[in-house]
């Protein structure tokens, strides 16, 4: 993605903008904002100004500098900014389900690959797996606080219509570790309405999924090595 024509689109389609969206906003004709997303040109700096506007994204970025898509507030590089779920998932763990995403996020000045992210649309569930990864896994093991936050849980449910999922009713699975034991733990949240937030749901009817949960035994077993 080094061009500035594959981070436009890249863009719109993680902020779910079609081009007569960014027409609208920002007074650029459709033949030539047609023009710049098939990198026939590029725009000058005042159109790519509005466009970047347009999708709220970092304009650095677009010109293909190595920063956060979206702007992070000073102090808060480290801060989860974005989730966005990219439906090109060849993970062995599922065989390539159509269901399958991986969860895109805005960290460290780049943009990388956090969490697989299964769908079960009948149910209106997610599931949600960390990528572990050794310099920070920890971050991850806990159920994130944002789900019980009515300012924050847009971060992991903004994408939802992306990923056809409801939100009113949606269900979420969230595989982590238990630090005090390290032992595998499944987080089971219901959307709440009337708070606007997600709460953990003490439901054990739920379904879990087998090749998410073996990954987060092989994670626990890690701790327990290194613990000892």
């Amino acid at each position: 993605m080094n061009t500035i024509a594959e981070r436009i689109k890249f863009a719109m389609k993680a902020k779910n903008k079609k081009q007569v969206d960014i027409v609208k906003d920002t007074g650029i004709s459709k033949g030539a904002f047609s023009s710049y997303l098939s990198g026939q040109y590029n725009p000058k700096a005042d159109k790519l100004e509005l466009i970047a506007n347009s999708l709220d994204v970092d304009l650095r970025w677009l010109y293909g500098e190595n920063v956060p898509m979206q702007t992070v507030p000073q102090g808060n590089d480290t801060v989860l900014q974005y989730v966005f779920y990219n439906n090109t998932c060849s993970e062995y763990l599922l065989d390539d389900s159509n269901d399958m995403y991986i969860a895109m996020m805005t960290q460290y000045s780049a943009l990388i690959p956090r969490f697989y992210v299964l769908v079960n649309r009948s149910g209106n569930e997610m599931h949600i797996l960390p990528i572990f990864l050794r310099e920070d896994s920890s971050e991850f093991y806990e159920c994130p606080s944002d789900f019980f936050n009515s300012d924050r849980h847009t971060v992991f449910t903004k994408d939802f219509d992306t990923v056809q999922m409801v939100l009113e009713t949606a269900v979420i699975y969230y595989y982590g570790i238990d630090t005090k034991n390290f032992e595998p733990k499944v987080t089971m949240l219901s959307y709440a309405q009337a708070d606007d937030c997600f709460q953990i749901s003490n439901d054990t009817h739920g379904f879990h999924v087998k090749a998410f949960e073996k990954e987060i035994e092989k994670e626990a077993l890690y701790l327990k090595h290194h613990a000892l």
